[in-house]
């Protein structure tokens, strides 16, 4: 009885040893560190979707990525954040590569602030 109970116990670790690592690699990931990423951003002019702010995310992570989140800040000439807006990087960006974006926003601002929310990565690769 004792056996049993102490093999299953060895058995249950063996068991989230060996697959706890791939579940914790399909978490969404959150960007914290700056230089990690770069925008190209601008306003959107003359678009048919109304006015919003469109442009390219680098990918300075060694990882593909997908499912990346925005954050889009209004800012008037003062600094001070107007409004704010989300949006998503369209399709996957490779490590060292770029995603097209467009994010709608409720009206044009002098500036505009752009981070990154959340990520999922897919799998390493050569930048």
């Amino acid at each position: 009885m004792m056996m049993r109970r102490i093999l299953g116990l060895v058995l249950g670790l063996l068991i989230v040893g060996l697959f706890g690592p791939m579940v914790a690699a399909a978490e969404t990931r959150v960007a914290q560190e700056p230089g990690l990423f770069r925008f190209d951003v601008e306003q959107a002019a003359g678009s048919h979707r109304g006015p919003g702010v469109e442009g390219y995310l680098h990918n300075g992570l060694p990882w593909r990525i997908t499912n990346v989140r925005l954050r889009v800040e209004s800012v008037d000439p003062a600094g001070t954040v107007i409004g704010e807006a989300s949006g998503w990087v369209l399709g996957d960006v490779a490590a060292g590569g770029q995603g097209y974006f467009f994010v709608p926003v409720s009206s044009p601002a002098a500036a505009y602030r752009v981070t990154v929310e959340s990520f999922d990565r897919i799998s390493r690769e050569a930048p």
